[in-house]
């Protein structure tokens, strides 16, 4: 006895696997959907809630568009208004802007980003074009970074707080505490950042063709002549994603900042911490605009390096 799915025609076959793999293909993009929604709807309400006035803030039924939106949240972050008492206990004693963790973050997320670049490439170089540190290093060399940050914090802040002051104390007669510093946290995140900068500008150096420095060199370039000259300007694309990745990296960073800082130096992540304090925790409009400022920056920087950010971690597997 033949089966239905025997004695239909050909074209009856394959109009039944299109339905089919249209069905499926709804289905895949309906979840997709789904999924996305479910991702963006805290930065939805973030957003939303940065535009919303101090009556809308905790509605009941919620408000899901600002019923009259403001841009009063961000004034107050950027010093342009006062922050008004009724809000917080301490809001007329301890007033807040964003000014300082703003430049706090660009200072150390750019410096830190900067070292780890110009570390990291020649260690890529190195490795690319000597093989320094065996076959399978280069791909061992994430496993420094999958270590928890939770783990070295404690050590780190250790080591800021006490054993470096007594080394020095003990040494020149003077304490120097990298606690709470600018080079303190610059230097944890150039080494946290580092393994990131090698993995990725290996993919951009290994594209470079090595006839080209072999040719530099019979023409009497010396080796950092090469690598100014030939090598630099090839990759200078790829020095310019893997900068804005190892930024992105540094400006959304918490843990380190929050362990090695307080209160000298305040990253943004750490500013929009202190909105979590029983003075301050009732002031979400604020609260919202810091967060949406620096999500911004992330979000802008991720769309533009995309496609190279797939290119760098595939190892070069995924070619232009």
């Amino acid at each position: 006895m033949k089966t239905a799915a025997s004695a239909m025609s050909p074209e009856q076959a394959r109009v039944r696997r299109i339905r089919r793999e249209r069905r499926n293909r709804i289905v895949r993009h309906a979840v997709l959907l789904a999924w996305t929604g479910f991702i963006a709807f805290p930065i939805y309400w973030m957003v939303m809630t940065s535009f919303k006035d101090s009556g809308e803030w905790v509605t009941w039924p919620p408000h899901w568009v600002p019923h009259a939106p403001t841009l009063h949240n961000y004034a107050q972050i950027f010093a342009f208004s006062s922050i008004d008492p009724s809000l917080s206990r301490q809001a007329a004693e301890q007033a807040f802007t964003i000014w300082k963790g703003l430049g706090d973050s660009l200072l150390v997320c750019t410096t830190a980003a900067l070292l780890a670049l110009l570390l990291g490439t020649f260690l890529a170089y190195s490795i690319s074009r000597f093989n320094v540190g065996g076959k399978y290093f280069r791909h061992t060399i994430l496993t420094i970074r999958m270590i928890p940050p939770i783990v070295i914090a404690i050590s780190i802040l250790i080591y800021y707080a006490i054993l470096i002051p007594y080394a020095t104390g003990a040494v020149f007669g003077a304490r120097i505490s990298m606690f709470d510093t600018y080079i303190g946290l610059i230097l944890i995140y150039t080494v946290t950042t580092l393994p990131f900068v090698i993995w990725m500008m290996l993919t951009f150096i290994d594209e470079v063709p090595y006839t080209l420095e072999h040719a530099a060199r019979l023409m009497g370039a010396g080796r950092f002549t090469v690598i100014r000259r030939v090598v630099l300007p090839l990759v200078a694309s790829g020095m310019v994603v893997t900068f804005l990745f190892v930024f992105i990296l540094n400006w959304a960073e918490f843990l380190l900042a929050l362990t090695l800082t307080h209160p000298e130096v305040t990253t943004l992540t750490v500013l929009l911490n202190k909105f979590q304090s029983a003075s301050e925790g009732r002031l979400y409009g604020p609260q919202a605009a810091i967060g949406t400022m620096i999500t911004i920056p992330v979000v802008v920087l991720g769309i533009l390096i995309q496609k190279h950010l797939v290119k760098g971690f595939s190892f070069g597997t995924i070619r232009r």
